[in-house]
């Protein structure tokens, strides 16, 4: 009897010990783990420079703002997911380190060192597979430092097989001896359904046969290509772009060689494509203005939704392009919109987080990063083709307006996995973005074919605007072809090429005035505003051919409807382009005039190197938040502001006269004429004219200049001054 109690006391004992073991490891683990958490946010605090943010948005009217609902509760989620992820991260590592040492009878301290020792292996694997499948994460670039490639490698593959292992035979000790029943099922309920979330779709979208359009009226699609210029195409003689399936479909389309945007910025861009108006009548003159004041009462797509059929928009980017419901769309598909975008989408770089995006489960979790172009670190093209596919198996037996914009050729010109060289120069890393875009257009199209969507359709192929890399002819000026006093070429902005050295102060040979960066920024920089522009007619007989004549994205709508037989949009400034389908002998009746203007511009955004936390720090102050569906929208006061100073030109019979407003401008300048010692010294430029010869690059400054005789100036300037009134 007394040895019975001694055997129960001693079993106690030892129970006991074991239990003190178990919480001694579970401890050092929750400690190793918030350490772990504290570097990364620490790093992540100086890289991205958040403290600097944070005190722009203190002084800025947006803060308060982002204390709604609609834009915290996600924040909270996010932050809250983080922190589930991390639980069961411990809660694995104690499971495999418990469960083994009682596996193998080990000692208490064996199995703590286990512990610790498999923790380490854990996050040195975890953020080797942050650095393969996300190369341009800053906690990969970091990593780079402290570990070469072979031991990268070696780590990875390691890690995983001892990791996958150990895991394993864990699971022995669970199944065969019922042991760590708790925490053993909720690591495996966790991984079921990470694995459930893989086949969800098959699950519970299984596959819809496909909807062939026996309808008279066709599907129109609109496939957008972001920022893609076309000179980056073999179609247009690039012989160094890889652009098969651009290149195969402007062969087989009436394509448009002389195509422009009004202003080369996404959202004003696609309002004009949808009302078929120019900025200055549709009023969104700028990215992210508030819907309110856009004229959007009549547009292509609520035209079509009128006449019965179901409209999709759908981007992989929507930080810039706030197209909602409004402009006539059953749905909007793509990552959500928002503050949040910016938020989450563009300042979550995590490794752990990073892992889980990706997944399945990652539309479900990060829906604010998962197929998100603008969340450029973690974009794979194919997770936003995904959820085009799952929305498209919704659709109805009605023809479908479709309309996709793909952002992968826009700036960043960088994603997960993307195989470009570090600090490549800015026009590789665009050809590359460019090819990337190309194959995505492949899989799109024979994802539409897959749905039935190209049987009976108008599809057009067409990019929102183009854009400047530093090369030189980016500004069709050329100092060499100026006629004029050359006093005046000091008005002119000079900027520095793509090729010269990061820290370049050599004026005479790194920096030109034929040059230009960005996407709207400068209306004598025509590749910024070049577009693609194609349609194709399956199901119908068209006449294929490459057309010169001057055109629009504005004459996209009016072309759509009159292919389709309805009636035109009200009070438009496109024309339709029918006829060039059919008619090849089809003339203007008169020289068109086109129309064109800048957007906002910032010395942060025209160079090859964009930091964004300076811009964000730039222009956070000109935002407001829409508290009710948590959209960033442009204030009144800064939209004034910035059409004050927009440069205005119109394009008329193979000339160019641009309008340059007052300008204050800060150079580097000699201290002295034999010194080389440089200091800024501020300027203010008055406003001025630009008058250019599209077909031999002559130009000039104001109409004093001979040159200016030879040009229809009076006819260029009643042209301006009617369409733009008092902001010429």
């Amino acid at each position: 009897m007394a040895c019975q109690e001694n055997e129960k006391a001693g079993q106690r004992v030892l129970k006991q010990l074991f239990n003190q073991k178990q919480s001694r490891l579970l401890s050092m683990l929750i400690w190793l783990t918030l350490l772990f958490i504290v570097a990364q946010l620490a790093f992540f605090l100086i890289h991205y420079k958040v403290t600097e943010l944070v005190d722009s948005l203190v002084k800025a009217s947006i803060m308060l703002q982002l204390l709604h609902p609609v834009i915290l509760l996600p924040i909270v989620g996010f932050i809250f997911i983080q922190t589930i992820a991390y639980v069961l991260f411990v809660i694995w590592i104690w499971f495999i380190s418990i469960s083994l040492g009682e596996l193998f009878a080990f000692s208490q301290v064996k199995t703590y060192w286990l512990g610790v020792a498999l923790w380490c292996l854990a996050c040195a694997t975890m953020l080797t597979l942050n650095h393969y499948y996300f190369p341009s994460s800053f906690f990969a670039v970091l990593f780079e430092h402290v570990a070469s490639n072979l031991t990268r490698k070696i780590i990875l593959l390691a890690g995983l097989a001892i990791l996958l292992v150990v895991t394993m035979l864990s699971y022995v000790n669970f199944f065969w001896f019922r042991r760590y029943r708790w925490s053993g099922s909720i690591l495996l309920l966790v991984g079921l359904s990470i694995t459930a979330a893989a086949f969800h779709d098959l699950i519970f979208f299984p596959s819809k046969k496909m909807i062939v359009n026996t309808h008279s009226l066709p599907n129109v699609i609109m496939i957008g290509l972001d920022s893609l210029r076309p000179d980056f195409t073999g179609y247009f003689g690039n012989r160094r772009a890889h652009t098969p399936h651009i290149d195969e479909f402007l062969n087989d389309a009436v394509t448009y060689t002389q195509a422009y945007t009004p202003l080369a910025r996404t959202f004003p861009a696609w309002i004009s494509i949808l009302t078929a108006k120019y900025p200055v009548h549709h009023f969104a003159r700028n990215n992210l203005v508030s819907p309110e004041q856009v004229m959007v009462n009549d547009t292509l797509a609520k035209r079509l939704q009128q006449a019965g059929y179901e409209t999709i928009y759908a981007t992989d980017e929507k930080r810039f392009s706030n197209i909602t419901k409004d402009y006539g769309f059953d749905r909007v598909l793509g990552p959500n919109m928002g503050v949040n975008d910016f938020l989450l989408g563009g300042l979550s770089d995590f490794p752990l987080s990073n892992l889980l995006v990706n997944l399945p489960i990652g539309r479900f979790l990060f829906p604010y990063n998962y197929g998100n172009r603008a969340a450029a670190i973690t974009y794979e093209p194919d997770r936003f083709l995904q959820l085009l596919k799952l929305g498209l198996i919704h659709r109805t037996d009605k023809p479908v307006f479709l309309a996709v914009h793909l952002c992968l050729s826009h700036w960043p010109f960088t994603w997960a996995r993307d195989g470009q060289k570090r600090n490549d120069l800015l026009s590789n890393q665009y050809r590359i973005s460019v090819e990337a875009v190309d194959n995505q257009l492949g899989k799109l199209l024979q994802l539409l074919q897959q749905n039935g969507l190209l049987e009976n359709s108008i599809v057009v192929l067409l990019s929102d605007h183009g854009t400047a890399l530093g090369l030189p002819g980016d500004r069709l000026i050329a100092e060499e072809k100026y006629l004029g006093d050359p006093q005046n070429l000091k008005m002119v902005p000079v900027l520095k090429l793509n090729s010269a050295p990061q820290y370049s102060t050599n004026y005479k040979r790194d920096y030109t005035v034929n040059t230009a960066y960005g996407q709207g920024t400068n209306v004598l920089s025509l590749q910024q505003y070049h577009v693609l522009l194609a349609f194709k007619l399956y199901g119908s007989h068209f006449l294929v051919q490459q057309n010169e004549k001057l055109s629009s994205l504005i004459d996209i709508a009016p072309t759509i409807l009159d292919l389709i037989g309805l009636s035109p949009l009200s009070f438009v400034d496109g024309i339709s382009l029918r006829n060039d389908f059919f008619n090849r002998q089809n003339q203007e009746a008169s020289p068109r005039a086109l129309f064109m203007e800048t957007g906002d511009s910032i010395a942060e955004i025209e160079t090859d190197h964009i930091y964004l936390e300076k811009v964000i720090k730039h222009q956070i102050g000109i935002y407001r938040i829409d508290p009710n569906k948590g959209l960033l929208i442009m204030s009144s006061q800064a939209e004034k502001l910035i059409i004050k100073n927009k440069q205005l030109a119109v394009l008329w019979k193979g000339w160019m006269l641009a309008h340059f407003p007052a300008r204050k401008e800060t150079r580097l300048v000699q201290l002295g004429k034999k010194s080389e010692r440089l200091t800024a010294k501020s300027f203010v430029i008055p406003p001025y004219f630009v008058l250019a010869n599209l077909k031999t690059g002559q130009w000039t400054i104001g109409f004093s200049a001979p040159f200016a005789k030879t040009a229809p100036v009076s006819e260029l300037m009643g042209r301006l001054k009617r369409f733009y009134g008092d902001e010429v």
